[in-house]
């Protein structure tokens, strides 16, 4: 069990999801946020850098691929960025989504109940 685990630690995904935990850290201490956001900003660094970096390694590549030459560091910094990242846009995706939920349930709503809910 344990020998598995740390296989997959060393593996690409498991440096991935380290470098997206430590983008998390660095937004955590940076934004200066309680224990528990930042245990929410290491582990969303983490997932997000996983399952995002196939698609944004490509992008990384172009812009690092002069400046970061070994391309496991350049994926490992990509990983970073996304973890720092990833947890603003994924909360920005679900603000989206709840506002948008939001509005569709006002239109669908009965005019009378529009009213009473406007003077809440």
């Amino acid at each position: 069990m344990h020998e598995g685990f740390w296989a997959w630690l060393l593996a690409d995904k498991g440096q991935l999801a380290v470098a997206g935990a430590l983008g998390g850290v660095v937004r955590w201490l940076s934004l200066r946020e309680d224990w528990r956001d930042g245990l929410v900003s290491i582990t969303v660094g983490a997932i997000c850098a996983v399952y995002l970096s196939p698609l944004a390694i490509p992008l990384f590549d172009s812009v690092l691929g002069k400046i970061v030459v070994d391309a496991a560091a350049r994926h490992s910094f990509s990983g970073f960025l996304i973890g720092i990242g990833g947890i603003a846009v994924s909360g920005l995706v679900l603000d989206v989504w709840k506002a948008r939920r939001r509005q569709v349930s006002t239109d669908t709503l009965p005019p009378s109940a529009k009213q009473d809910k406007a003077n809440d």
